[in-house]
């Protein structure tokens, strides 16, 4: 009877020491990837890091042969990924188009783009939907319209031309942003040349708004 308890005990004992230990590890990953910020946008990729890291905890507390050892094995490996993956999606744009995704645009001047709607399986019906949310009566009343990354609908009524397109973000030129507002990449490397700036990768981000080009260099 005494081994016994002592058996139970024991394995309780090692349960409590993994359940710290992971909820140790949860913390750390949330404070170094920022996996937490409300600012982030929830994608695919995001899902999925976000499952892995919860079914490798939840193993690691209940499966009595999942090691310390082998738990502190997979979380490196897990962060180094982790790591490259945030990297290449904030450092590159194929980074970002494969693992966060960038704009759709679905309304240019008054125009549906119906190729695009149907790749993404979207109906009128749901565009309705969206600007009934926005009040917006009226398709009639829409300008332009793009599906964001994380999957909000952003409009432009007609008429209204307060809204701003980023170009450079962290370096990066966004060539599609360019399109969008009926600019090229050699008129933009002109307008960061008339501010003495050379390379696009000295620039931190860089927004056109009113017909202004607006940047911020790195520090």
């Amino acid at each position: 009877m005494v081994i016994y308890l002592s058996e139970v005990f024991s394995n309780y004992w090692l349960v409590g020491v993994k359940l710290a230990l992971a909820i140790a590890t949860a913390v750390a990953f949330l404070k170094m990837f920022n996996m937490n910020s409300q600012l982030k946008q929830l994608t695919p990729i995001s899902i999925v890091l976000n499952f892995l890291l919860s079914a490798i905890l939840s193993s690691f507390i209940l499966d009595e042969e999942f090691s310390i050892m082998d738990f502190l094995v997979i979380m490196i490996i897990y962060g180094v990924l982790l790591y490259i993956v945030n990297w290449l999606s904030f450092n590159t744009a194929f980074g970002r188009n494969m693992f966060v995704g960038r704009p759709r645009v679905i309304i240019q001047n008054g125009i549906f783009n119906e190729k695009l709607m149907r790749k993404m399986r979207l109906n009128v019906r749901d565009v309705v939907a969206a600007l009934r949310a926005q009040d917006v009566h009226s398709l009639r009343d829409v300008k332009f319209a793009q599906v964001e990354a994380n999957g909000d609908l952003t409009i432009v009524k007609k008429g209204d031309e307060n809204y701003s397109v980023v170009l450079i973000d962290n370096g990066v030129v966004d060539i599609p942003a360019l399109e969008k507002i009926g600019k090229t990449e050699l008129w933009l490397m002109a307008q960061l040349h008339k501010q003495k700036i050379r390379d696009p990768g000295n620039v931190f981000i860089a927004q056109y708004h009113h017909g202004q080009l607006e940047i911020i260099k790195k520090k």
